[in-house]
C-alpha cells in the first residue's frame, strides 16, 4: 500500500499582492508529517512514518527512510475556480489558480489488517454507467439525510460506521451522531440543497477504488451540500463529504 502527503505553502492563501514565486515560498519553520497507526481498541503501533521539514534551499524534503523510501513529487493543487458556488461562499484566495504543492508518497506492507470494503471495489474509470452510479448514490443519501431517517441513513453507512468503530473502538451509533447530528438530521436543521452536477468534478483516490465529487469553486465541499441557520440567526453553509467505492455495481460509502 501507499500512504501520501501534500504540503503547500502558505503564501498561496494570502490575500496580499505577490508573485509566484514569493507565494510558494515556505517559512524556514514549516513542516509536515503522517503517520500510519495500526488501532486495536485503545492500543496503537506506529507502522511507518513520513516527516517533512524545509532544507537550506526552501524546498521541504523528507527525513531518510532506508527501509520505507519517500519520493517527492511538485504537483498542481486542485484549482478552485469561481462560478460554481454561491458568491457569498467563495474565497479566491482558497486554492488559487496556479497554486502547486509537493507531495510525498511512501510505499509500505502491511499485513494482519481488516479487509475494508474498498479493496475489492471495482476501480472507477469515468465511464457514463459509472458516473451515472455515483451520481445516484449522491442522490439517494441526500434523499436519505432530508427524511431525517437515522435508522436509513446507518443502514446506508454501514460499511463506512464498520470501519471507523473497527480503527477507533467507538460504537458505529456514536460515530454516526458525530457525522450527523439529532439537531440536522432529526429536527431538520440542515436543509439539503439541490445538486448541480455541473458544479462539481470527480476526485479518484487509491487507484480508483475510493472516489468522491467536489466543488470546483470549493474543493472541500460535495454535492451534499446543505444550510442552516446558526444561534445568532446568521444563514451558514455546511457539507457532507462521504468517500464512495463502487462494490457489486453500487456506489456506497465507505468513509
Amino acid at each position: 500500500m501507499k500512504i501520501s502527503l501534500e504540503i503547500g505553502a502558505l503564501g498561496w492563501f494570502s490575500d496580499k499582492p505577490a508573485s509566484m514565486e514569493e507565494r510558494g515560498r515556505f517559512f524556514p519553520k514549516a513542516g509536515c508529517s503522517l503517520d500510519l497507526v495500526r488501532f486495536i481498541k485503545q492500543e496503537e503501533t506506529l507502522l511507518s512514518s513520513i516527516k517533512v521539514t524545509i532544507n537550506q534551499q526552501g524546498i521541504p524534503e523528507a527525513r531518510p527512510d532506508s527501509v520505507h523510501p519517500v519520493i517527492r513529487k511538485e504537483i498542481l493543487a486542485e484549482q478552485a475556480e469561481p462560478g460554481f458556488i454561491d458568491p457569498d461562499y467563495f474565497d479566491e484566495t482558497y486554492f488559487p489558480k496556479g497554486m502547486k504543492v509537493y507531495q510525498f508518497t511512501q510505499k509500505v506492507t502491511v499485513t494482519g489488517l481488516p479487509e475494508w470494503a474498498w479493496t475489492r471495489a471495482t476501480p472507477y474509470t469515468g465511464s457514463d454507467e459509472q458516473l451515472r452510479k455515483l451520481k445516484a448514490a449522491y442522490t439517494e443519501m441526500a434523499s436519505i439525510i432530508s427524511s431525517r431517517d437515522r435508522a436509513r441513513l446507518k443502514a446506508y453507512n454501514k460499511e463506512a460506521l464498520k470501519a471507523w468503530s473497527a480503527t477507533t473502538g467507538d460504537s458505529e451509533d456514536d460515530i454516526l451522531l458525530s457525522l450527523f447530528s439529532k439537531d440536522n438530521v432529526e429536527g431538520g436543521k440542515a436543509r439539503m440543497q439541490p445538486i448541480r452536477w455541473d458544479d462539481y468534478a470527480v476526485r479518484v483516490m487509491n487507484g480508483g477504488r475510493m472516489v468522491q465529487l467536489y466543488n470546483k469553486s470549493k474543493p472541500i465541499y460535495s454535492p451534499l451540500t446543505y444550510r442552516f441557520t446558526d444561534e445568532s440567526g446568521e444563514e451558514r453553509m455546511g457539507y457532507y463529504a462521504p468517500v464512495f467505492s463502487l462494490i457489486d455495481g453500487q456506489f456506497i460509502p465507505v468513509t
